[in-house]
């Protein structure tokens, strides 16, 4: 976890974990440079790598329906788990999406919002990314 990749992605797949997959971590996030973020990961990282916070990486501590949670985020993910442009795109969406609630906002509206913060991810990304979280919807 040097690297400000390492941590963005640590993000943004605590993010996921938490938001999309019902982990139930209730982080706060708010909006960000590279999407939704979290001081308190950030904080519960830097505590565990300079050794203030223990980890338990004991299997054990998982239940069974945590555990299916995380096969779900890994098979979702596929090889995008190792991408963070991609993870970023995925969770800034997600977080707007579900920040739009508003019945006066639309999804337009949303990519419109990410593409003036984010204009580096193209049309066909952002909406490839939106198919792949409206197919979350149905599992």
């Amino acid at each position: 976890m040097t690297t400000f990749a390492e941590r963005k992605k640590v993000q943004k797949l605590v993010y996921l974990m938490d938001k999309v997959f019902g982990m139930g971590f209730s982080f706060p996030y708010s909006w960000y440079l590279h999407g939704p973020y979290s001081p308190e990961v950030t904080k519960i990282v830097f505590d565990v790598i300079e050794g203030r916070q223990a980890v338990d990486v004991n299997q054990e501590v998982l239940s069974d329906r945590d555990r299916a949670r995380i096969d779900r985020l890994r098979s979702f993910l596929g090889k995008d788990i190792d991408s963070n442009d991609e993870l970023e795109l995925l969770v800034s969406l997600h977080f707007l999406i579900e920040r739009s609630r508003n019945p006066k906002l639309t999804t337009k509206d949303v990519v419109d919002f990410l593409k003036s913060k984010k204009p580096y991810f193209t049309d066909e990304e952002i909406a490839e990314a939106i198919d792949k979280l409206r197919s979350l919807e149905h599992q």
